[in-house]
């Protein structure tokens, strides 16, 4: 085992029969969503890293350096890059019933874009699986920024997993959520370009920026976390979650789960 990679697999290393053919995982560059990757190297023998952007995200492709790394690392052939356009489907999650929604739920459906944002992403990562053959998605989401992002909250990661087993019989998992200092834990595995990135905001090194998260960002911390709280973005989150899956089945591959109230056949 090479000592500079932790625990993990190299190309040169016999891989076990008990390993996964393959994992996917939404990967951003940032140290989250890396550390997300190694882990789901250490459990599949290929891992699908799904990259998503739309029309307000700059600085698109800092993340390649993260997966050239990787690949040099763990092996070209281990190591699978993948990059896809979101914009139409983000505006259409978010867009959909919007003056309905605006005043039914006012001042949380700012933080809710974000929300929008990653259905568009859940909805691209079930097709490109659903193509590959692929029956586990991993998400870099971070307890870190639940306090921020509606899509970071327990509740909509817990809505999300039902919706994925239920639907689609696809394990979804967010291996990282209770680990904090990723970025170090990323050293420990030989990577270098992570260095120190959990001390970046608004701007980083090793992934997009985001417009829309930058204003959601000091919206939720400014405003909608001082004067409603945690538990009510977690508790609406679920609600709305919930709400938006059922109004837009149309948006995802496949039929959608009765369970949700409709079927997308």
């Amino acid at each position: 085992m090479n000592a500079n990679t932790g625990n993990l697999i190299t190309d040169n290393e016999k891989l076990t029969t008990n390993m996964l053919t393959g994992i996917s995982v939404l990967f951003s560059g940032g140290p989250d969503s890396t550390l997300a990757a190694l882990i789901a190297l250490q459990r599949a023998k290929k891992v699908h890293l799904l990259t998503f952007h739309h029309k307000k995200m700059g600085k698109v492709g800092k993340h390649i350096a993260v997966v050239n790394e990787m690949k040099r690392l763990f092996g070209e052939d281990r190591v699978i890059n993948y990059s896809g356009d979101t914009n139409d489907l983000f505006n259409r999650f978010y867009l959909n019933n919007f003056s309905k929604k605006f005043l039914k739920y006012r001042t949380f459906y700012v933080p809710w874009i974000c929300g929008a944002c990653k259905l568009a992403m859940h909805s691209s990562a079930i097709k490109y699986n659903l193509e590959n053959g692929i029956n586990t998605l991993y998400d870099g989401a971070n307890e870190e920024s639940n306090p921020y992002f509606v899509d970071q909250t327990e509740s909509y990661i817990n809505v999300m997993k039902m919706f994925f087993k239920t639907e689609y019989g696809m394990d979804y998992d967010c291996p990282v959520y209770n680990i904090k200092d990723t970025d170090k834990e990323c050293g420990k595995y030989g990577l270098k370009t992570t260095e120190n990135t959990k001390q970046e905001h608004f701007v980083f090194s090793t992934q997009h920026t985001c417009l829309n998260g930058v204003l959601v960002h000091l919206h939720s911390r400014f405003y909608y976390k001082i004067l409603r709280g945690k538990k009510r973005t977690e508790k609406l989150g679920e609600i709305f979650l919930s709400e938006s899956l059922k109004e837009n089945i149309s948006l995802f591959p496949k039929k959608f789960c009765d369970k949700f109230g409709a079927t997308n056949k």
